[in-house]
């Protein structure tokens, strides 16, 4: 075994206000072949054929979620059919929805120094599980379409992407559905989709969005999927079929981690899935925004070993 590798990205948030914070996560690991920062995927292919044949312990990766999941599709395709290794999630992106539902905190420099010392010192790691989604090829924990992806792309439209202004997004949201105003129609512009869960058609045919997740949380305390982590191997997807002024009911349900009860509402946990859309649309996956399609197929991943401390 050839121990911890280290990715970051130094696109991430972290790294482009506080740039000397990539030269002190190389100073705590203490070893300049140990510490690899990535400018574009082919970066991240090279590394993670490095790290097979060095056959690393844990993969540390310091940045958002979108880069989680663009390393993990990465070194999934290049391990192929061997394990990945233990998962560190080091934070230090524009957003962290992953690591903040896995109980993960603490800055980059803090998180990596914890896992270095006690690698080096033999002590036990505390660890979880978690499946991710196969979405099209790619892999993430978090996906949707419709008005989450809208909502997505319009925080990315802002110019500081900070938590306080995905809350006031947020609140914009829940007021303009409230007085029905022509952003929130925009926002929630319906679709027309086929969906079949575990080889069984879902009854909606119009939707204003489809989501899924292993984890809870979409951040902002915004928890649809109470039934992320029921049965491993499988993801929570849900349908909204609701108007504008509907959504506003499920919220405290969903605030709550609770089924929402509507008849609005359709959801199933899955092994697999199959969207077919009427015309191509953008969709999320952790937070990037994917090109157009017609047609999504989803399954559950491979499911990883994360190390919360």
């Amino acid at each position: 075994m050839a121990g911890i590798g280290i990715i970051l990205n130094p696109k991430a948030r972290s790294y482009k206000h506080n740039p000397g914070r990539m030269e002190r996560l190389g100073f705590i690991v203490g070893d300049k072949g140990s510490c690899h920062a990535t400018q574009d995927v082919l970066d991240v292919e090279a590394l993670a054929k490095e790290f097979k044949e060095k056959d690393i312990e844990i993969l540390g990766i310091s940045g958002g979620d979108g880069t989680n999941h663009v390393t993990l599709t990465t070194f999934i395709n290049v391990y192929g059919d061997k394990p990945l290794p233990k998962i560190a999630f080091l934070r230090g992106g524009t957003m962290n929805n992953v690591a903040n539902a896995l109980g993960i905190k603490g800055l980059p420099e803090k998180l990596l120094a914890n896992l270095i010392y006690k690698y080096h010192a033999g002590s036990e790691f505390n660890t979880t599980e978690a499946d991710l989604i196969n979405i099209n090829g790619k892999y993430g924990f978090l996906w949707g379409i419709g008005v989450i992806s809208r909502f997505i792309e319009e925080y990315y439209r802002s110019q500081k992407k900070t938590p306080l202004n995905a809350g006031k997004l947020l609140v914009k949201f829940l007021f303009s559905s409230l007085f029905h105003t022509g952003f929130i129609l925009r926002m929630c512009e319906r679709f027309d989709a086929k969906v079949v869960v575990n080889g069984q058609e879902w009854a909606f045919k119009n939707y204003v969005s489809l989501h899924a997740g292993t984890i809870e949380t979409f951040g902002l305390h915004f928890d649809p999927f109470h039934r992320a982590r029921e049965k491993a191997g499988f993801f929570h997807l849900i349908g909204m079929s609701a108007v504008p002024r509907h959504l506003l009911i499920g919220f405290p349900w969903i605030f709550m981690r609770k089924k929402v009860p509507s008849e609005n509402y359709i959801e199933d946990i899955a092994s697999d899935a199959t969207i077919e859309l009427e015309y191509p649309m953008t969709h999320q996956l952790d937070g990037d925004v994917q090109p157009a399609t017609d047609r999504i197929i989803m399954k559950t991943g491979p499911r990883l070993t994360i190390i919360i401390s």
